[in-house]
């Protein structure tokens, strides 16, 4: 009912635990605690009108740290418009492990004790790497008059894409929507047909940017961390 989330303790440079089953919050209580206690801090997440109640979560110590808003959309039908013929699509290249991106301000991690904007970007680095590395075919580097505005990340999913991280360059001046409505064109020219992702429902941007697009909302998804209280010095992990 738990287990090591690999990339977020390689990231925190301590053990970190995903919770699978809401079984898990039914456990005898010493049973839970021994199964929590291997792990600076643990994640739980569920469809949001399936998990268990707010008290009986915060019983046993976790807490809501998101709301994910799930979406579809259909790639061909994003539209075109003028503005967009400023810009190329060329494949993305690997990433420094501290990367020139707008700060990620709608992030649940940061509420993580001792976690920065340094730290923030460094995950996003290495999971865009590996994204990039999987997956080239579909991870998108956005540019204007030869300089980088920003990037879309997405991965095949079954049938269809899951549009898995777009960011802005810190210097960008093409806007949020432009680079999700490029990269959205983009990956229809390729061949695909349906995207799909969650996104952070207080980022009010990108839902705006998705809505304008198209975007079919489903149910959302709640997510909830647990803190040990020897993580309070924050995670062992400091970028280069």
């Amino acid at each position: 009912m738990i287990r090591l989330h690999e990339a977020n303790s390689d990231w925190w440079g301590r053990p970190v635990g995903i919770v699978t089953s809401p079984e898990f919050f039914r456990a005898d209580a010493a049973a839970r605690t021994a199964a929590l206690q291997p792990y600076d801090w643990a994640e739980f997440k569920t469809p949001l009108n399936d998990a268990p109640s707010s008290l009986e979560l915060c019983a046993c110590g976790f807490a809501l740290a998101d709301i994910q808003i799930n979406f579809r959309i259909a790639l061909p039908a994003v539209a075109d418009t003028p503005s967009l013929a400023r810009y190329q699509c060329v494949a993305a290249q690997p990433f420094a492990e501290s990367p020139n991106v707008r700060a990620f301000g709608y992030e649940r991690f940061r509420l993580l004790p001792g976690v920065t904007t340094e730290l923030l970007d460094a995950r996003y680095a290495a999971w865009a790497n590996a994204l990039i590395t999987a997956h080239p075919e579909w991870c998108l580097q956005l540019m204007l008059n030869g300089r980088t505005q920003g990037w879309f990340l997405a991965q095949p999913d079954g049938g269809a894409l899951r549009l898995t991280l777009g960011m802005l360059s810190a210097d960008a001046v093409a806007s949020g929507a432009h680079l999700y409505q490029a990269a959205l064109r983009e990956f229809a020219t390729r061949g695909a047909k349906i995207g799909h992702a969650a996104f952070s429902a207080s980022n009010t941007p990108v839902l705006n940017i998705y809505a304008r697009l198209g975007a079919v909302f489903t149910p959302p998804t709640g997510v909830w961390l647990w803190v040990s209280p020897r993580a309070a010095s924050g995670p062992l992990r400091r970028p280069a």
